[in-house]
């Protein structure tokens, strides 16, 4: 699992943006504002890590069971398959 080249997430403030940039954002323009759990996801994902390596950190930093955790980057992660965020 890999994010495309041509996606930046930003802080601005308190909220967390995700854009397109470059050659990406003439065929897609995207903008997803994230809260700080998916910015920590979106941060795992640039790191390499599967979903069960997210879910245990997830757990770890929350203080959430594995299961919750497992759920939530379950869930985000569908999300972002089904919005063309990662590599083929």
């Amino acid at each position: 699992m890999q994010i495309k080249k041509g996606f930046a997430k930003r802080k601005i403030g308190s909220r967390f943006i995700v854009v397109t940039t470059g050659e990406l954002s003439k065929n897609m323009n995207i903008i997803i504002e994230m809260n700080e759990t998916s910015s920590d996801i979106w941060d795992y994902i640039e790191k390499g890590m599967d979903e069960n390596e997210i879910a245990f950190a997830l757990s770890e930093k929350y203080g959430i069971s594995l299961e919750k955790a497992k759920n939530d980057a379950s869930s985000l992660i569908e999300k972002m398959k089904e919005a063309g965020i990662f590599e083929d």
